[in-house]
């Protein structure tokens, strides 16, 4: 066990895995604005109520934050938008969106040493969003229907979403359990940290008087790198965890078929673009 703790160290503490830490804050920082559009305009289109999601977000962010954030759902909601302009915005969403699923594709590619074209990392980081999202929009919809068990519902669905996230990272074919023990500490830990979160920045910090206006955004800040903390953590606890770790390029490749023909592909763009 030991040994076990003393990898995860490592592999959270490495010049890779910190590097990664700033560009998942940075991903899920570029990806708040489209994402909080696209399920803004999910919901208004659905005719599902925002009130269940505002509600789980405001719990992992102080009162100073979830009053901004009301404000900025009803204003996207509030707007007259065509289903072409929909459409429009939600390919865009959909792409910057994915970034933050891309990055840690990146990752995990060059752990399992998988050598394939970067634009077809690309399309799997969308699919996964694309997956995800609907996920996400599922239990809201749950929540809707089963509001007295939203707390049950909304924790079992960061469980599901994180276990499901960690095995769709991985490019090599793994056991059935395979994301369980990531998704669980992930999920304890987001939850925790939303409790923890609030009652530090409420009891222990003055954020509101040292940084006046852009409190906000300070908090927010702060909330999210310990959140991609949290998530690289739990993704680095079920690496290590996996018998198969340090040896993953030995497994077979999840979607090999798709991957070849990429490879295929590339090989030939690169040789026309040689030629020319």
């Amino acid at each position: 066990m030991m040994e076990k703790l003393f990898r995860i160290y490592e592999e959270f503490t490495s010049f890779e895995g910190s590097l990664f830490k700033y560009a998942l804050s940075f991903s899920i920082l570029l990806a708040i604005a489209p994402s909080i559009l696209l399920f803004s305009m999910l919901f208004r289109y659905a005719y599902l109520p925002i009130d269940m999601v505002l509600n789980f977000v405001r719990s992992f962010l102080p009162d100073i934050n979830a009053e901004t954030l009301d404000q900025i759902f009803l204003f996207f909601v509030d707007k007259d938008y065509g289903i072409l302009s929909f459409i429009i915005t939600a390919c865009t969403s959909f792409y910057l969106a994915s970034r933050s699923i891309f990055s840690f594709l990146l990752i995990s590619a060059a752990h399992e040493k998988v050598d394939v074209p970067k634009w077809s990392i690309r399309i799997k980081a969308v699919v996964m969003f694309v997956f995800l999202t609907v996920v996400l929009l599922a239990g809201v919809y749950l929540t809707t229907k089963f509001s007295k068990l939203f707390p049950l519902i909304s924790a079992g669905l960061m469980l599901f979403m994180f276990t499901a996230t960690y095995r769709m990272l991985s490019f090599r074919k793994r056991n059935v359990s395979f994301g369980f023990i990531g998704g669980m500490f992930t999920t304890l830990g987001i939850m925790g940290l939303a409790d923890l979160f609030i009652s530090i920045v409420h009891n222990f910090t003055s954020y509101e008087d040292i940084y006046g206006p852009i409190a906000v955004l300070v908090t927010s800040l702060l909330a999210i790198y310990l959140i991609s903390c949290i998530i690289y953590l739990g993704f680095c606890i079920n690496m290590v965890f996996e018998e198969d770790y340090g040896n993953e390029e030995a497994l077979a490749m999840k979607h090999a078929k798709f991957f070849a023909v990429c490879l295929r592909v590339h090989d030939q763009m690169t040789k026309r673009i040689i030629k020319s």
